[in-house]
């Protein structure tokens, strides 16, 4: 009987079907080669698993898989593996950047001599090797190299030298050395995996923006539809594992807690910054939110934060304008629609500093009915004069205006709004009959004048106006998906908290929580009142919160 024929590289590549058994291969690194190296997932775990197995790394299968046109990533993973198991590649296997690895230091640490060949052998990869100095605390390699002063390595260093080791004065010594020059140039960027070799740009900062050793360690078992949640992927396997390994809460220190409340230094202690990122955001500082950001990619909860910092801000609220591209990574992270919010939330606050050009009929660009701002009085009330000007050249406002003026008890321009003519320009400013509840029925109109200090007027007003139009005595039902237009923003749009917190958590877990109201901002729940609360307590309180949730220490 004739053998099985063996399928060639090429039809393999032409399979994209999920495996969960050439998933758990490949992350073993076995061999034969994956029948489905078409599918996102089952290369995720081939490369994974070409990084821990030198095994597979010398397979003449992997040799060839190397060859084809396109399929560096695994290049650069057998690469990996083959130096840190101390074996230099051929010169024609890594002679080009697309098969230089980035990471070279995980999951093992090569030799110091290994590294010390790969930068004569490979002068363009001098960078990855200082790193792995760092990590392995080879000082006197590190100065061989004569880099120039890179911020990630200094925190991989740093965080090499406090986990302690048999090498941790040497890295030491390379932070030490790296913080004592006049100048740091960002070299490696492990959001991109990318070496800036011509022109790194100088006056880099320690930022935490480094992929640390340690936080590689991190896992989320694969499966079909598997979609990675880290900010890095300087191993490029997004940290796919056979099983979930989690680092645990990253909890805030106390000199890191202090940053909340504090200028930011030139350079940040190694942290995940997650926290600090979501608390200038909530805040509308756009100082140290443009400064804390992570680059192409957003925490949890980013957008929750940033809307409501947006009203609060008009330099947040500029800024971004300037900055779609980064409005568009922010709500990509949670849905891709809700961009829409952010640029209601800059509309917002350019109408409460009494500024509603941009929302004219005959505006450039014209502002479409969906992108129309509800909030625009909180945190700062606008004119009254403004609120009729705006009512009268978009229709479809007439009720966020109308309630603004009641918030604002501005009795005669709630009047004035309210009898503003003409149904008819609720269709050319894009609002159908459909969608359109009557004034006097507008059931979040009705809550504000009841919520209000001249209530009388405004409840009997509105109940006088349902009568002459023969509208049914009670506001309209029709809430749908808008019931955050209920709340009164004085009472709800930035709320305190009681609950003291022993530890903060550097996550979105600190601004939101389980059983929260999602509350005013379009159902974008966050708030900072237990991060306040935190911050305002006095040493002795937040311990009695630490041994109430029981643990004394971080």
């Amino acid at each position: 009987m004739a053998a099985a024929t063996k399928p060639d590289i090429a039809s393999l590549l032409g399979q994209s079907a999920f495996s969960a058994a050439e998933c758990e291969s490949a992350l073993q690194g076995r061999t034969p080669l994956p029948q489905q190296l078409g599918n996102s997932v089952v290369r995720l775990c081939l490369v994974s698993g070409l990084r821990r197995h030198v095994t597979l790394a010398r397979s003449a299968e992997m040799a060839e898989l190397c060859t084809y046109e396109g399929q560096e990533v695994f290049t650069r993973a057998r690469n990996a593996r083959l130096i840190m198991s101390n074996e230099v590649p051929a010169r024609e296997q890594m002679m080009t950047a697309a098969t230089q690895p980035y990471c070279i230091w995980h999951p093992d640490v090569a030799r110091e001599e290994t590294y010390r060949r790969v930068a004569e052998e490979f002068p363009g990869m001098r960078y990855q090797v200082g790193r792995a100095c760092a990590v392995a605390g080879y000082a006197r390699l590190y100065h061989e190299l004569d880099l120039l002063p890179d911020p990630s390595i200094a925190e991989e260093a740093r965080e090499a030298a406090q986990a302690g080791g048999i090498g941790k004065a040497g890295s030491r010594e390379i932070y030490e050395s790296i913080m004592a020059a006049p100048m740091r140039y960002a070299v490696m960027n492990d959001y991109n995996v990318t070496i800036e070799l011509d022109m790194p740009p100088p006056g880099a900062l320690l930022n935490a923006d480094t992929a640390v050793r340690a936080s590689l360690e991190a896992r989320s078992k694969y499966h079909q539809h598997f979609r990675s949640w880290h900010y890095f992927n300087i191993t490029e396997d997004w940290g796919i594992g056979l099983e979930k390994v989690e680092l645990g809460p990253a909890k805030l220190m106390e000199n890191e807690v202090e940053l909340l409340a504090a200028p930011l230094p030139a350079d940040l202690p190694t942290m995940n910054k997650d926290l600090l990122i979501l608390a200038a955001a909530y805040e509308g500082n756009v100082d140290r939110y443009a400064r804390l950001r992570r680059p192409g990619c957003s925490v949890p909860y980013e957008l929750h934060c940033l809307v409501p910092g947006v009203h609060r801000s008009t330099a947040m609220a500029m800024w971004l304008a300037r900055n779609p591209d980064i409005m568009k990574v922010v709500a990509d992270h949670w849905d891709s629609s809700m961009v829409v919010a952010l640029r209601r939330a800059i509309h917002a606050r350019h109408v409460m500093n009494n500024s509603i050009s941009r929302l004219l009929p005959d505006a450039t660009p014209f502002v479409p009915h969906d992108e129309l701002p509800y909030w625009i009085w909180y945190p700062t009330l606008p004119s009254p004069h403004i609120m009729c000007e705006l009512a009268q050249a978009r229709p479809a406002m007439r009720s966020q205006c109308a309630r603004a003026c009641v918030a604002g008890n501005h009795q005669w321009a709630y009047t004035k709004i309210m009898d503003m003519p003409g149904e008819e320009e609720g269709d050319a400013d894009g609002a159908s009959k459909s969608e359109r509840i009557p004034l006097a029925s507008d059931p979040f109109l009705q809550k504000e004048a009841e919520s209000s200090g001249n209530r009388e007027f405004y409840v009997s007003d509105l109940k006088r106006r349902r009568a002459e139009l023969g509208l049914p005595p009670r506001p309209s039902r029709r809430i749908q998906d808008q019931e955050w237009k209920l709340a009164i923003p004085w009472q709800v749009g930035d709320t305190s908290s009681a609950e003291l917190l022993g530890f903060l958590q550097d996550s979105g877990s600190s601004v939101v929580h389980v059983g929260q109201d999602w509350g005013m901002w379009e159902c974008l729940g966050a708030e900072l009142g237990r991060v306040r609360l935190h911050l305002s307590s006095q040493p002795e309180a937040i311990a009695r919160a630490r041994k109430e949730e029981g643990g004394g220490g971080c």
